[in-house]
C-alpha cells in the first residue's frame, strides 16, 4: 500500500512540474470562451469525476543532505510501467477504479479500486484501498489538469514530495 501512496505521489510530483511550461497565449474563439466559463464554475468535485484521468508526469523533490537545498528528479520516463498509472477514473458516488501499466511479463494489470473524496476546501483528497487511507494534496485541479502531492516523512528528515499529474 505503500507503494500506491509513493506512486500516486510520484505522479502528483510530475503534474505540477509539466504544468509549469509557458505555451504561446492564443486569442481565445467564442467556443473556447463558453467552454472555460464553465469550467472556471464547475465545483471540484464535478471536475474530478469529468472523466478518465492519465499519468503524464511524476517529479520527486528531496532535501540534499547537509544543504538547505532541494533536488528535484522528473522520474516519469524512468518509472517502471507498472508504478505509473495508465488510467484513474473518480466516480460520483465516491468510488474510483486505477490501472496500473503493464507488469514485466506484459501481462494486464488487474484494476484496483477503492472511495474517495474531497475535503470542503476541495485542497486535499483521500483515497481509501482496502482499509488504507492515503491523504494527497490537491495541487492544481481544473478541465483538463489533476495534480496531487504527497510529503514521504522520513524518520529524522525533512521527507521527500512525490508530484503526480494527471491530464484527460
Amino acid at each position: 500500500m505503500k507503494k500506491m501512496t509513493v506512486i500516486l505521489a510520484v505522479a502528483a510530483a510530475a503534474l505540477t512540474l509539466a504544468s509549469c511550461n509557458k505555451e504561446p497565449e492564443l486569442l481565445p474563439t467564442n467556443s473556447q470562451e463558453s467552454s472555460a466559463a464553465s469550467a472556471s464554475t464547475q465545483a471540484k468535485p464535478d471536475l474530478l469525476v469529468s472523466g478518465s484521468w492519465h499519468q503524464t508526469g511524476l517529479t520527486v523533490s528531496a532535501p540534499i543532505e547537509g544543504s538547505s537545498q532541494v533536488a528535484t528528479s522528473d522520474m516519469f520516463t524512468r518509472a517502471k510501467p507498472t508504478m505509473l498509472i495508465r488510467m484513474a477514473t473518480f466516480k460520483a458516488d465516491g468510488t474510483y477504479t486505477q490501472l496500473r501499466g503493464p507488469r514485466p511479463d506484459q501481462a494486464v494489470a488487474e484494476p484496483t479500486t477503492g472511495t474517495w473524496r474531497l475535503n470542503a476546501a476541495a485542497d486535499s483528497l483521500f483515497i481509501t484501498e482496502t482499509n488504507n487511507t492515503h491523504h494527497l494534496a490537491v495541487a492544481e485541479l481544473n478541465g483538463s489538469t489533476l495534480s496531487l502531492t504527497f510529503i514521504d516523512g522520513g524518520k529524522g528528515s525533512k521527507g521527500s514530495t512525490y508530484t503526480s499529474v494527471f491530464a484527460h
